[in-house]
């Protein structure tokens, strides 16, 4: 029974391992239409894909699927399901540099694209805590100080601060 158990398994896993492939196949291909032609149906294609592959695999390929994922669904403007991946992103351990992405781009996707300026500084404020040390923990200060400020607002802070060469 127990060589039955062994068998069955290592059916499903090569079964499995075709199927991935392909998927990998469908992907690269939408991903290089993607760039000669960007479109709404190619980012949901590419969605339904990346999420597949997600359930499909584990480890880094797992993390690193479901990160394409986050990042294509928020570009095609599905936010709810881009929000729903970035918190398992930064609920986990296993991927620090991914959770660390995952809530600093869901900070600035409530920040600038959704208007959502409360929920924004609570988690630029999570992210700083968290996250200190990050590379990104400057952009998230500066952010933090200056949201909902508009896109003029925000030029005329940068040129105050870097004010460029005299004449």
């Amino acid at each position: 029974m127990h060589r039955f158990y062994l068998i069955i398994t290592l059916i499903l896993t090569i079964g499995c391992a075709g199927t991935t492939k392909q998927v990998e196949e469908e992907i690269a291909g939408l991903e290089a239409k993607l760039a000669e032609e960007p479109n709404d149906e190619i980012l949901g294609q590419l969605l339904g894909l990346y999420k597949e592959m997600a359930s499909m695999t584990k480890g880094e390929s797992h993390f690193d699927y479901l990160w394409k994922a986050g990042e294509t669904a928020r570009a095609a403007k599905e936010f709810d399901t881009a929000e729903s991946i970035f918190m398992e992103l930064y609920s986990q351990d296993e991927n620090p540099d991914l959770a660390t992405k995952a809530l600093f781009l869901h900070a600035f996707m409530c920040d600038e694209d959704l208007k959502e300026y409360d929920k924004a500084k609570e988690l630029y404020k999570r992210f700083l805590e968290k996250y200190p040390d990050s590379d990104f923990s400057d952009d998230a200060q500066f952010l933090l100080e200056n949201i909902g400020k508009s896109d003029e607002e925000m030029l005329e802070l940068l040129h105050k601060s870097n004010p460029g060469p005299t004449e």
